[in-house]
């Protein structure tokens, strides 16, 4: 884990949040860093559609 994780984890920590709520902010965090990925590739391809 680099040092950025472990600075947040410890904000996170400070502010009252459980082992358990960190984890589920983190897995949320990828599935819309997915979800983003998946979208922007749609768009992509919706504009790309257009064009031609």
């Amino acid at each position: 884990m680099n040092e950025k994780w472990k600075k947040l984890i410890e904000n996170f920590e400070e502010n009252g949040y459980t082992p358990r709520d960190i984890q589920m902010i983190v897995h949320f965090y990828d599935l819309m860093k997915e979800q983003h990925k998946i979208m922007k590739e749609y768009y992509e391809e919706d504009d790309d559609d257009r064009n031609n």
